[in-house]
């Protein structure tokens, strides 16, 4: 093997084996992928959906998945969807198959390779839609009071401890600065 084949072989992506480890998270719910038919910039969408795709979709049945091909002259995109309508989108224009495998890779384990406070797609619920328990502290925002205040309680009303929602949160007090002071000899 002369000098020139051995470096094309070590140059040649090696994360064809990870199509068979991608597992999606439970707020992961859909991957669109759209190409343009016979177009060079899209040869790396065409050759992921073929190669990597159907191995991916028989391990990940749960997601919804929509591959959009047209004959018209755009850019081919991988869409994620998450929870609540949260998404990225990447454009994939002259990407080869292991880029694409990669960067669904990275969709599939919450977003991003990089550990950050913003870089992940957030798995907590919107604050709407979060109910503290420090929101009903002095009441429960589920009861009704009634005008008769001896009416017996219904057996059926929900209480903010049972709200699907419900997020015990301490309170946090107001913080007391620390001011930095030399130690005399």
């Amino acid at each position: 093997m002369n000098g020139l084949a051995l470096l094309r072989k070590f140059k040649v992506p090696q994360n064809g084996w990870t199509a068979e480890t991608i597992r999606f998270p439970a707020h992961f719910k859909e991957l669109r992928l759209s190409w343009t038919a016979n177009a060079l910039s899209s040869q790396g969408m065409e050759k992921f959906v073929d190669e990597h795709l159907p191995i991916i979709r028989e391990n990940n049945p749960q997601i919804k998945y929509r591959l959009d091909r047209t004959f018209v002259d755009c850019d081919p995109f991988l869409f994620c969807l998450f929870n609540w309508e949260r998404k990225r989108k990447y454009r994939c224009t002259w990407f080869h198959e292991s880029k694409i495998l990669a960067l669904v890779q990275e969709m599939s384990i919450g977003g991003d390779f990089i550990k950050g406070k913003n870089r992940r797609v957030a798995v907590r619920l919107p604050r709407g839609q979060e109910l503290w328990d420090i929101e009903s502290k002095g009441h429960d925002v589920f009861k009704v009071y009634s005008k008769w205040k001896g009416d017996p309680p219904s057996p059926s009303d929900i209480t903010s401890k049972q709200h699907p929602h419900y997020i015990d949160r301490p309170v946090i007090k107001g913080s007391k600065k620390k001011t930095f002071q030399f130690q005399e000899d």
